[in-house]
């Protein structure tokens, strides 16, 4: 078989490259090596540049937020605003949602690419699919990243609790407890369960004694976890490129990842339409690809400055939430968050 845009991964930047691929007469395909288009490990937390983007119905979404509680240690502080802050959302759903909209993309699941060269691809370790232009949108853990020997050196691991309920838990909180090491946790609701995780460069601190810290909050705040499913991801925001000749990559294969907050949905949506239009038309400026690597090399240049020591961090994140009672604070935050 043979095609002008292979896409490897269903995700949301995938499908939305597909999604402005359609405009053309390209023959394309995604190929997916999950059964079902959608679930993903992920705490499904989406902002309002997601919302705005892509205009989703309420079906879609799980749950609404206008504040987020901000704690650490004693200190803590309600951020709300006069329009919605956050919002949840299960990546099945989402996953669903956007392939509806796909009309002439060929997709096919239960299909793991196994090995890539410059102008085929083998999936199941058999089929042989030839392409004009590939699209890695196929995760941090991506292979077509790896082929290009590009390595992961900034990665977040983080894990999470899923935890099934549907009211015991209704605010969207943020912990910023300095025994998380230095970034924090994060509890957020959806519809029928619970997100409760953290997650650190390995760098900075140890994902084993994250963990253990972890639990032990865990413990502290009486969090039933004796039916929580436990996961545990890589989050990359090591980017090192995304054009390499007939080769792109978007999202976190490309390290697009927020290394701070985690987000990476928006970038993933951003990347893939504009590597789509760059497909599309090689003279396309990709401004909004570049003011998202501008955004990553800001965090990575924050993570480095970040200061290490346990008691230091903790006085960091204590002021920050102080200070975040002020209303102006409050506004400059929402302004860069959301």
């Amino acid at each position: 078989m043979k095609f002008d845009v292979v896409i490897i991964g269903a995700g949301p930047g995938g499908l939305n490259c597909a999604k402005f691929l359609e405009k053309s007469n390209l023959k394309v395909l995604i190929l997916e090596q999950n059964k079902t288009i959608g679930p993903k490990v992920c705490a499904g937390g989406v902002t309002t540049y997601d919302m705005d983007y892509l205009k989703l119905p309420e079906t879609v979404i799980s749950k609404t937020f206008d504040k987020v509680k901000l704690v650490s240690g004693k200190y803590k502080t309600i951020v709300n605003n006069n329009r919605h802050l956050l919002y949840t959302v299960d990546r099945k759903t989402l996953g669903q949602y956007q392939k509806k909209q796909l009309k002439k993309t060929k997709i096919k699941t239960s299909s793991r690419v196994t090995k890539i060269n410059k102008d085929h691809i083998i999936v199941n370790k058999k089929e042989k699919i030839f392409f004009k232009y590939l699209v890695g949108a196929d995760g941090s853990g991506s292979i077509t990243r790896r082929y290009l020997g590009l390595k992961i050196k900034d990665v977040v691991s983080a894990f999470q609790y899923i935890i099934p309920t549907k009211n015991k838990y209704q605010n969207l909180e943020v912990h910023a407890n300095a025994d998380f090491g230095a970034w924090y946790a994060w509890i957020f609701p959806n519809k029928n369960f619970v997100s409760i995780g953290t997650g650190c460069d390995k760098k900075y601190f140890s994902p084993k004694k994250l963990k253990i810290n972890f639990n032990k909050w865990i413990k502290k705040n009486n969090i039933d976890i004796s039916k929580a499913k436990y996961e545990a991801f890589p989050i990359n925001y090591d980017y090192r490129g995304y054009k390499f000749k007939n080769i792109f990559l978007i999202g976190d294969a490309a390290g697009l990842a927020s290394g701070i907050t985690g987000e990476g949905i928006y970038q993933a949506l951003i990347s893939g339409e504009e590597i789509a239009k760059k497909i599309l038309n090689p003279k396309y400026k990709t401004k909004k690809l570049h003011e998202l690597i501008k955004r990553d090399n800001m965090d990575r240049l924050l993570i480095k400055i970040l200061p290490k020591n346990k008691f230091i961090m903790t006085i960091i994140k204590n002021l920050i939430v102080i200070f975040s009672k002020s209303r102006t604070l409050q506004k400059i935050m929402l302004k860069f968050a959301t």
